[in-house]
This record gives C-alpha cells, structure tokens and sequence, in this order.
C-alpha cells in the first residue's frame, strides 16, 4: 500500500488507547503519529510540526479536548479536529461540533472504525488542499495575464510614440527609454555606426553617471559589443564572462541588441542591470520589438527625407513643372504610406507577427517603388 505521509498529532493519556489508535491502527498505514499527554503540550507540538490532523480525547486532565480545540483555532491553526468521547457525552461531542470539530470518535472503537474516521476527515483535507492549489494557481495565471496585458499596452505606446517623430536623434532617445523600462533594466546606450567607416559612436545614455557625458558622439568600444555587429544576433552576457569588459563598469548583466535596416546592422542597443541577473526571455523579446520599431522608423524617415530632398532640387523652369507634379504626389504617397504603418503599429501592436512582416515589406516595397520613380524622373 502507498504510503501516506499526513502528520497526526494524538492527544491522548490513556495509554490503551494511545496504543489502539497509534500502533495498532494508523502507523501501519504510514501515517506519522505523535503522541502527547496533554494540551498544554499539544499547544508546544502543534506550533513545532504542524500537523495534517489533531486528535484529543475530551476527558484531559488540566484543560480539556474542548478547550484545545478552542485554543487551536483562536490561534489561527487551520487543522482539523477529531474529538475522542464515549457515547454517553453525546452533549459534549454536540458542543465540539459547534465550536468546529470535523468529526468525533466514539470509544470503544475497532481498528476499521478509527481508519475509516481518519480517512473521511483527512480526504475532505486533501480535496480543500487541492482547490486551494487550483486557486493560487488560477491567481497566479491572472497576474502573468494581467502582466502580459500591461506590457502589450505599453509596447503598443512605444511603437506609437517611436513612429511618430521625425527627428532622429529624439527618435533613438525615446526607443531607449522604451527598452529600459521594458525589459526591466537599470539604464542603457545606444551606439551608431558612423555614416562613412566602422566606426561606432555613443549617440545615447539614460542612466548612466555624469562622467559617461563627456562620451557622447564619440568613438565607442566596449569590446562586447562589436561581437554583436558582426553576428547581427542579440547577445545577452552576464556575471563572470562580462567582468573583462568595459560594460562591467556599470553592470553585472548586459543585453545587447543589433539595430537593422534591410539586414545592416546600423548600432546596437545596449541594456545594463547593476545585479547579475540575466535578461529572461519576455523583457529580451520586448526590448528587441522595440528596436524593430526603431529600425523600421530609421528605415521610412530615410526614404522620405530623400524624397524631399529631391523635391527640393533646384530644376530648369521648362523641364521641372511636370517632374515637380510627379515628386509632390511621390511625396504624397511615400507620407501616406508612413502613416498608415503607424496606424497598423498602433491598432496591431505587440511583436511583429508573419502578417504584420507582411505589412512593413508591402510599406518598403511601396516607398522603394517611388523612389525608383524619383530617379527616374531626375535629370542628369
């Protein structure tokens, strides 16, 4: 037979009986059963190995099996109770029923009659035990629910907030500040590629000490992170590996995040945590649908500024008037375009599904057509 291990706390001073209930009826059946003499020292045993199940006799001597019930449930002890009694004390096994006993056991009592109580009492315990597991369980698949909620809302904010300006710089700042409170970490750069060579320079810090202003729009090097320029994949390092590297300065964990367009790598998002706690999976895929959004944003604010650019050329009055007509309504169009990928972000949201993909390529594709249409209508 299984084996159970319910703890059993007898409180008991018949030594008789003790025997009857312990040895002869329940051990055999793998409980554990202690036994006590008194409620005073049940009172001490319970507080010590809180048992599944309490089973006093009514006629203690000192305070009696009513009065250890009493105690037991003034002090907050969830346990239940099984009075011991002869049958003539029907009157003292009513009142223990009303001051919450679960069940009674009339004495003189066979084996069979003592596993059969303790067995009712104790499956009520084990199905309470398991609806309240259901519960917390049920409770904790809301708050992961309620979780996943807020941060879908406020990836839909920071995909509304990046494709919304028209200037870079701000652009990069606000995707930063995203990723941070993202993906839970304490502060965060972004380095860029220069628009000539391989150079990398810090174009953003939030968080950071004073002393890393001086650094901005500088040449950047932290050794780590050139790794992640060259694989174009998300690097996340932390503890001991980081230690050689400069990032170790201002943290014990890094999350590093190639920004792309069209497949180049442009800079990478760099995000720090001071403790050496590795980035978990959600907060990584949400600070990398951020930067998506940042790359795809880059990517249209560069076609439409070379759009205007070339609306803005300088052409001979006869030959512009019809070539200008065509850049207004190119313009027009690649604006149309930009603002209908904002308003897909902001109705979709969260991370970029195979239709949504579909979405942003037919947006390039459109916005690349005009501009082979622009090329084409410049004169040499």
């Amino acid at each position: 037979m299984k084996s159970r291990r319910e703890h059993i706390l007898l409180v008991e001073n018949n030594a008789s009986i003790s025997d009857r209930i312990a040895r002869q009826a329940l051990r055999p059946l793998g409980y554990q059963v202690d036994i006590v003499l008194h409620a005073s020292a049940a009172l001490q045993e319970i507080s010590r190995i809180r048992p599944d199940l309490i089973i006093a006799n009514l006629n203690l001597p000192g305070l009696s099996g009513k009065d250890l019930l009493v105690a037991v449930q003034s002090q907050g002890y969830e346990i239940p109770f099984i009075v011991l009694a002869e049958e003539t004390r029907e009157g003292d096994i009513l009142q223990s029923f009303r001051l919450g006993a679960a069940d009674f056991l009339s004495w003189p009592a066979q084996e069979t009659e003592i596993v059969t109580i303790v067995e009712r009492v104790l499956k009520q315990v084990r199905a309470q035990q398991e609806r309240q597991a259901l519960v917390n369980q049920l409770s904790r698949l809301n708050q992961e629910l309620e979780k996943q909620i807020n941060d879908l809302t406020a990836l839909i904010n920071a995909g509304k907030a990046i494709t919304a300006l028209t200037d870079p710089k701000k652009l990069i700042e606000t995707a930063l500040e995203h990723c941070v409170f993202l993906s839970k970490a304490d502060r965060g750069l972004v380095i860029l590629q220069a628009e000539r060579g391989r150079a990398y320079f810090l174009r953003a810090a939030l968080h950071f000490p004073a002393e890393i202003k001086p650094l901005l729009n500088k040449a950047w090097d932290d050794g780590v992170s050139s790794l992640v320029a060259e694989s174009g994949e998300p690097l996340s390092i932390h503890g001991e590996p980081l230690k050689p590297f400069i990032l170790s300065k201002y943290g014990q964990s890094a999350l590093i995040l190639p920004l792309k367009v069209k497949q180049e790598v442009l800079g990478m998002f760099v995000l720090l945590r001071r403790q050496a706690q590795p980035f978990e999976p959600p907060a990584q895929s949400l600070a990398e649908a951020v930067v998506d959004y940042t790359g795809i944003a880059l990517m249209n604010l560069q076609l439409i500024r070379t759009i205007e650019k070339r609306l803005h050329q300088s052409y001979p009055e006869r030959q512009n008037q019809q070539l200008k007509g065509q850049l207004l309504s190119a313009l027009e169009k690649a604006q149309t375009a930009q603002t209908a990928l904002s308003q897909f972000l902001a109705a979709e949201g969260a991370l970029l599904t195979a239709r949504q993909r579909q979405w942003v390529l037919n947006v390039r594709e459109q916005l690349l057509q005009l501009e082979e249409v622009l090329s084409k209508t410049n004169p040499s």
